[in-house]
C-alpha cells in the first residue's frame, strides 16, 4: 500500500489538533514539541510548527489540499462534521460540471493556519482522473 504524506506549517499545534481530530476525525499519531502526525483518511498529514511561514492571505490556487470521498455519504457525513466543528469555511458546498463530464461536489475548510483543505465527491468515479 502507499501513503500519501504532506506536512503543512502551523502557527499552533493545539488549535491544529483540534480542528483535525474534530473536522475530519483524524487520529494522532507522534506528537512532539514542533510537530504533529495525522492519519488523515488513511495518509500522513503532518502539521509542523513554524508560524513565520503562515500565509496571512488565504487563496485557492495555487496551493491547497484535501481528499475525494468514496461515497455520498461519506462525502456528507465529512461536510456535516467541518459544519458541527464550525470550520472556517473558504467556500461553502457547491456543485461542478453538473451532468457534465468532471461532475463533483466540494467545499473549502480553512485550518487555523490558513491552510486551505477541499474535501471532494465524483458523481462517476471515472471522471476522477480523466
Amino acid at each position: 500500500m502507499s501513503i500519501f504524506h504532506l506536512a503543512v506549517p502551523s502557527h499552533d499545534l493545539t488549535l491544529s489538533k483540534a480542528f483535525y481530530t474534530d473536522c475530519f476525525a483524524a487520529t494522532v499519531g507522534r506528537e512532539y514539541e514542533h510537530y504533529i502526525i495525522f492519519n488523515f483518511f488513511g495518509h500522513q498529514v503532518v502539521t509542523h510548527l513554524d508560524p513565520d511561514s503562515i500565509q496571512k492571505d488565504v487563496t485557492m490556487y495555487p496551493r491547497h489540499y484535501g481528499i475525494i470521498m468514496e461515497t455520498r455519504e461519506d462525502f456528507d457525513k465529512v461536510y456535516n462534521s467541518c459544519k458541527q466543528a464550525k470550520a472556517p469555511f473558504f467556500e461553502d458546498l457547491f456543485e461542478r460540471y453538473q451532468h457534465k463530464k468532471g461532475w463533483h461536489f466540494s467545499f473549502f475548510v480553512s485550518d487555523p493556519s490558513h491552510n486551505l483543505i477541499e474535501i471532494k465527491y465524483y458523481v462517476n468515479k471515472e471522471d476522477i482522473f480523466n
